[in-house]
């Protein structure tokens, strides 16, 4: 039961009956009812114990030996529970085993496993060696594609061969196993960025390309071919719109969907970001606002306050039964972990509006504990943006001082203060040998509102050696409440 109150009512019980049934008496019936007892936190049989072993050891020869498949197994057995799915590619990042997005001609119906060898021999040795590789995202796991529509494309590619781009796509795969929203979940999560051409223009061109497969398909059955079919078997295309692979090639134009809306079709169709992430535009500025980690919050002591930062996601508003207010739950999720976390009607009313699907956040809050855990309530809500720009106290850039770059470095760096003085303080370490770095501080003429799009840029110079952020303590605003005034 694992109930020591429970327990205790129960041996009452069974020392009774023992007595009653069995003629046992008092002090044997409580011994045997000690050895039960301990299963009132957690036990279970050899036999079992000895299974768990054998399991243990197989998955742990597996994952040590033959990290990629054994990855992309796991990832097929949680197919559909995105929470789940998202978890493994963390793992699968922290075992510098990359995962890549659904492509029409890598990808299988489940999760692939995917070596660098060109032909099947030396494929099939790599696998065997268990060489590192990468894992394409499975067909069949993209929202809205399903099964029966992946195996008709895997049928195809491998009757026929690899598909030069969409428009041969379209025409070559039945067309009843393309509906628009099929095509649509497949340009967006990048299946055919393999072609060069960009994720809009495809999406775009959808509707043109159905009805051009239905026409072609409806051709075909009647035994007709067009004047366009029989140049295509008579002559190649010309070479000036072909790659040197053959492939259709595609310009690039502004026509294409932004970085974030790219992300946001790839959380909601996959369950996790494939071509970056929301919080990448915040590294080392984040992780400086957050008080723990997902996993530290939930193990603190009850009304201990934290600040962290995220994306939210799966908002659900409600309304309380005591006095019909709205409040909110949802999801906060950073590159490590997702947390769930409770908005109540008070916090509701300041912030609910800031409240938006795959937004970067940063909540300030604190730990409630219970009978059934902890729960995380947040007392505030701010756009991450926002927040950075007024929250990071200090910023120290660790330089390299012999690097032929650094002059240009710290011509920027005053040129993006110049451009936006603030409260952040600046200081400036150089590495030298044995890891020494002597640490000056700008004057606070040099104080700087950290934009998180220049920070970035900073960080990546190439003199940069390292880059230190901190943030100021989080204070939680005091809430007032207002009694009824009397007399």
């Amino acid at each position: 039961k694992k109930d020591a109150d429970a327990m205790a009512k129960e041996r009452a019980k069974f020392v009774e009956g023992a007595a009653k049934v069995n003629k046992i008496d008092a002090k044997t019936a409580n011994s045997i009812f000690d050895i039960l007892n301990k299963f009132a936190g957690y036990g279970f049989n050899k036999s079992h114990s000895a299974a768990y072993a054998v399991l243990s050891y197989q998955t742990g020869y597996l994952k040590a030996n033959y990290p990629v498949q054994f990855m992309a197994a796991m990832l097929t057995s949680e197919l559909g529970n995105s929470e789940k799915v998202a978890h493994f590619v963390a793992e699968c990042e922290a075992m510098g085993v990359p995962v890549l997005g659904p492509d029409v001609n890598e990808s299988r119906v489940n999760f692939t496993p995917v070596f660098s060898s060109q032909s099947k021999i030396e494929n099939q040795k790599s696998k065997i060696a268990g060489e590192a590789g990468s894992i394409r995202f499975g067909l069949a796991g993209i929202k809205g594609v399903g099964e029966q529509a992946a195996q008709k494309i895997l049928e195809e590619r491998e009757a026929n061969g690899p598909f030069k781009d969409f428009a041969d796509f379209t025409a070559r795969v039945d067309a009843r196993a393309l509906n628009k929203r099929v095509l649509e979940h497949l340009v967006k999560t990048g299946a055919f960025d393999f072609s060069g051409a960009p994720r809009k223009q495809l999406f775009d061109s959808i509707d043109g390309a159905i009805a051009g497969a239905a026409a072609h398909a409806r051709d075909k059955a009647a035994g007709q071919h067009s004047f366009l079919d029989a140049l295509a078997e008579e002559a190649p295309k010309p070479a000036t719109h072909n790659g040197a692979n053959g492939h259709t090639q595609h310009t690039t134009t502004a026509n294409d969907f932004t970085s974030a809306e790219r992300l946001q079709f790839e959380k909601e169709l996959l369950g996790f970001y494939v071509s970056g992430h929301p919080l990448n535009a915040y590294a080392g500025l984040a992780e400086a606002l957050c008080t723990h980690t997902e996993e530290s919050v939930l193990l603190e002591g009850d009304r201990i306050e934290f600040r962290l930062a995220g994306i939210m996601s799966g908002i659900n508003k409600k309304l309380s039964k005591k006095d019909n207010r709205p409040w909110a739950f949802f999801n906060l999720a950073s590159k490590r972990a997702t947390i769930s976390v409770n908005m109540y009607a008070d916090a509701y009313e300041t912030y609910g509006k800031s409240l938006a699907e795959n937004q970067p956040v940063v909540v300030l809050g604190t730990v409630m504990k219970g009978n059934d855990g902890a729960r995380l309530n947040v007392k505030e809500l701010y756009p991450l943006d926002a927040y950075v720009q007024n929250n990071i106290r200090k910023v120290t850039w660790l330089l390299s001082p012999t690097h032929p770059a650094l002059p240009d470095f710290l011509k920027k760096l005053r040129t993006t203060i110049n451009g936006a003085g603030g409260e952040t303080r600046v200081e400036l370490a150089f590495l030298f040998e044995n890891r020494v770095a002597p640490i000056a501080e700008a004057p606070a003429s040099l104080n700087w509102r950290v934009a998180t799009a220049a920070y970035q840029e900073l960080r990546a110079h190439p003199a940069v050696a390292g880059i230190l952020a901190e943030a100021r303590r989080p204070e939680l605003k005091e809430v007032k409440r207002w009694g009824n005034k009397r007399g």
